[in-house]
C-alpha cells in the first residue's frame, strides 16, 4: 500500500524578545499554551498552519495561517492571554493612567 507524500512539518525560527519570553514562559506556567500544528482542514493556498490554543487541558485551534505569519500570530495569542490572565500585568498597567 503507498502512502502520499506530506510536506515536511516546518513553520520556521522566531526570536523573541525579552518581553515576549516573560509572557510566555508566563502562560506555560500557567497552563497555557498555544502550540503550532499543522491544519486541521483545507481554508485557502498556502495557509498549512493553525495554533492548537490550550488553557487548563481544554483545547481549541485557530484558524489557519501562513507560513511566514504564524509564529507571529502564536506571539500575539501569547500576549493576548498574558494580558487577559495576568493579575500583576493588569495592576501595573492601572498604576501607569
Amino acid at each position: 500500500m503507498a502512502y502520499a507524500k506530506r510536506k515536511p512539518f516546518k513553520p520556521g525560527l522566531r526570536t523573541l524578545s525579552k518581553i515576549e519570553a516573560k509572557m510566555v514562559s508566563w502562560c506555560i506556567k500557567n497552563s497555557i499554551a498555544c502550540c503550532v500544528v499543522p491544519s486541521r482542514n483545507y481554508s485557502g493556498y498556502a495557509e498549512d498552519f493553525c495554533i492548537e490554543i490550550i488553557i487548563n487541558n481544554k483545547s481549541s485551534f485557530s484558524p489557519n495561517f501562513k507560513k511566514n505569519e504564524v509564529l507571529e500570530k502564536q506571539i500575539e495569542y501569547y500576549k493576548y492571554y498574558y494580558d487577559k490572565y495576568n493579575k500583576t500585568s493588569k495592576q501595573q498597567n492601572n498604576n501607569v493612567k
